[in-house]
């Protein structure tokens, strides 16, 4: 997803505001700039890559999300009762 933007007075550009909402920028937000090759990078300090994205695609045809979501369902089923026969009647 791209958009052109326009480069102002002194440097400054402007963020679309769907971007920012979608990345949980604010004002006031610092952010951080790198040089990737021949591109401007902003990166968001409170961006924290999530693993599974990140892990997911690296093997074609395999999926872990869902392993990984049936794992935390099992784990919250035995929290629940765990805690169910803690309680008492």
């Amino acid at each position: 997803m791209g958009v052109q933007i326009k480069v102002l007075q002194k440097g400054k550009i402007t963020i679309p505001a769907d971007f920012r909402e979608r990345l949980g920028i604010s004002e006031g937000d610092y952010l951080k700039l790198e040089i990737v090759g021949n591109r401007l990078v902003l990166i968001p300090p409170n961006i924290v890559p999530n693993p599974t994205e990140l892990l997911s695609g690296l093997v074609e045809g395999v999926s872990i999300t869902e392993p990984i979501k049936e794992e935390l369902r099992r784990a919250a089923a035995a929290r629940v009762k765990e805690k169910a026969l803690r309680t008492p009647k």
